[in-house]
């Protein structure tokens, strides 16, 4: 059955907002609900004269002018209410002023309170009217009013007060003036004072101590008096409460997060973490207990004596499987656990974050802050855990490596003095079996046949060689057992020496080697000698039949260094074997075409890669070898 006709005329550009206010109010059984919508101001004009709607729900902000402006042009003889996107409190008070029984905001707008407002409001309009008429009825209008309401007379004495106001004030008449026993706190008689001294409207909100509410009170002076209009706000404020709370326990969880992520050892870790728990739970009386060998021994932080009886009694009733908090006399204990891994097996306990409130037991919403500040510190406690663990490995690593570093420094100075003694101690018998070879030659070589002295010669060539191959060992050898002593050397300087070293070479094969300015760099002179020497040789050497040598050194920057390269156009090299020419003792022809042992661009290779470089070789146009080599940037390097 619904209730008696209602017509509300909307006044809103906004179609979504005016089809809003039309689904909050259908199917409210308190009236039957008839509505029109106009867009603009001067249609809403049209719509009072032609229509005589009942109420009249109108937006602050239309096209064509202001809430206000129509007001004051209006003068509407209906209930209004005003609407607007942004609460304004001035902007309330002069629709008041100017007609209006209420000002809403559409953000915080339900189909509760657009019920609730529209009702009062139209209650309120049709009381004002009432009043005019006759004060013979305002005792039965009163009584239909929903909100409290109170008048008082020019004395400030309540001459009325609906039961509404009663029950929400926990007073009847007769009731004193100011101070009310009810308004314990005077924001009630400051915001009457305010309203007789400016004779405008007046809101203030009243905490009533006898109800334990929170009431909303727009007071109206008048030359007979004043009217308040109560309703209560309890729900509200305490709604607002929380929320306030629950935003500063999200900033607070978010510098704790902050602060745990910046610390990793575990000592830190517990410490932040009880400073954390103490700051968010509002109490000092918090500990961090992690679990301690032997098994029900616990690790305390935070605690400033030895821990009670009753915080031990309830630490014995945590284990992997308790989910929430627990409470035992005053503490409240959580258990910090982390989560279920395949790879480490079940659930394991990392510790337990307990406090004693005198508050009693925690309320929901610190229950969820229990759990969101558990999870957090669970996963700090996780990642300390885990940061001790790779820095033990770490540890064992390194010492690892010490020793194995220092048993391979050990072998090589072994190997490299074995090599240095051997070579040198070859060399004496040698040079025996050389010297009684030509003796042998010498003396007797008028009695020896043709194959005898072939035999002789060979013998004398072998030796030669063998004294040859240890003079190599031993300059490989060398280069690990003697220190290099980096100079700023002109290595244009160094190219010199070494052309004018071959140039006997250079003169019997009529080549020409060419040298591009070259860097001044912190090397060892006496190595990248060799190095040039033995780069620039085997150019020569390996030179093609019937065609001068032309050799080609050159140096450009690298992005880590420089880059030198030697080009020649000689018989080139297989690109399957650019690689292992490197490798020492290594040959790709007999000795009766090109002599040597195989060991000059091995020991190119180590004094590039002992300065940190890398040594390469490519083919070129000219059918023939560019062997690369890079050189490291060193402090005092200069470009010439």
């Amino acid at each position: 059955m619904s209730g008696p006709p209602l017509r509300v005329l909307i006044v809103e550009d906004s179609p979504e907002d005016a089809e809003t206010y039309r689904r909050h109010l259908n199917g409210w059984e308190a009236f039957e609900i008839s509505t029109r919508v106009e867009p603009l101001g001067e249609d809403g004009l049209d719509a009072l004269r032609d229509w005589s709607p009942d109420a009249l729900l109108l937006d602050y902000r239309l096209p064509d002018m202001t809430g206000l402006e129509f007001l004051r042009e209006a003068r509407p003889g209906c209930a209004v209410i005003v609407l607007t996107g942004v609460g304004d409190e001035q902007v309330a008070v002069e629709a008041m002023q100017l007609g209006a029984q209420d000002y809403l905001v559409k953000g915080r707008l339900t189909a509760a309170r657009l019920r609730q407002s529209l009702e009062r409001a139209v209650n309120t309009h049709a009381l004002e009217r009432e009043l005019r008429r006759s004060r013979e009825r305002t005792a039965a209008i009163l009584g239909s009013i929903t909100d409290g309401f109170l008048s008082f007379g020019p004395d400030g004495q309540a001459a009325e007060l609906n039961g509404a106001a009663a029950g929400l004030l926990g007073a009847q008449l007769p009731m004193p003036g100011p101070p009310f026993a009810w308004d314990r706190s005077g924001a009630f008689a400051q915001a009457m004072r305010r309203a007789q001294e400016t004779g405008a409207f007046t809101t203030a909100e009243v905490p009533v101590d006898s109800t334990n509410r929170w009431l909303h009170a727009r007071l109206y002076p008048s030359d007979a008096g004043l009217t308040a209009y109560l309703y209560d706000v309890t729900e509200r404020r305490q709604a607002e409460r929380r929320a306030q709370r629950q935003s500063r326990q999200l900033q607070n969880l978010y510098d704790a997060a902050f602060t745990l992520n910046t610390v990793r050892e575990r000592q830190d870790v517990l410490n932040a973490a009880v400073q954390i728990s103490r700051d968010l739970l509002g109490t000092q009386q918090v500990t961090l207990a992690v679990p301690n060998d032997p098994p029900g021994e616990w690790q305390f932080s935070g605690l400033t004596g030895p821990p009670a009886d009753d915080l031990r009694r309830v630490l014995e009733q945590i284990t992997p499987d308790v989910t929430g908090a627990l409470r035992d006399g005053p503490w409240t204990a959580l258990p910090l656990v982390r989560a279920t891994d395949p790879e480490r097996g079940p659930d394991s306990l990392l510790g337990v974050l307990a406090f004693s409130s005198p508050d009693g037991p925690p309320d929901p919403d610190t229950e969820t802050l229990l759990l969101t500040l558990g999870q957090m510190l669970s996963h700090a406690l996780t990642r300390s855990a885990l940061v001790e663990a790779d820095r033990q490995h770490r540890e064992h690593l390194e010492e690892r490596v010490q020793a194995r570093t220092a048993a391979l420094e050990r072998s090589n100075r072994e190997l490299e003095q074995f090599a240095y003694v051997a070579s040198h101690d070859l060399k004496e018998p040698l040079r025996t079996i050389s010297s009684f070879t030509q003796l042998l030659q010498s003396r007797y070589g008028p009695q020896l046949d043709e194959r005898a002295q072939r035999y002789i010669d060979i013998t004398v060539a072998g030796a030669q060689r063998m004294s040859t191959l240890i003079e190599d060992v031993l300059a490989v050898s060398r280069l690990n057992t003697q220190p290099s002593v980096p100079t700023l050397t002109d290595l244009g300087a160094v190219a010199a020496n070494v052309t004018a070293q071959l140039q006997a070479l250079t003169d019997q094969t009529g080549a020409q080697v060419r040298v591009d300015p070259l860097p001044r760099l912190m090397v060892d002179p006496t190595q990248f000698t060799q190095l040039l020497q033995n780069l620039i040789g085997n150019a020569l050497k390996f030179r093609r039949e019937g065609t001068p040598p032309q050799v080609h050194l050159r140096a450009q920057p690298h992005p880590d260094g420089w880059q030198f390269t030697v080009s020649d156009n000689g018989i080139g090299i297989d690109p399957a074997y650019f690689e292992r020419v490197f490798v020492i003792f290594q040959r790709l022809h007999n000795r009766e075409h090109y002599q040597g042992n195989g060991i000059g661009l091995a020991l190119c290779r180590k004094i590039v890669e002992a300065r940190g470089g890398a040594i390469w070789m490519t083919g070129n146009a000219q059918g023939g070898t560019d062997v690369h080599f890079t050189v490291p940037f060193q402090s005092g390097d200069t470009a010439s």
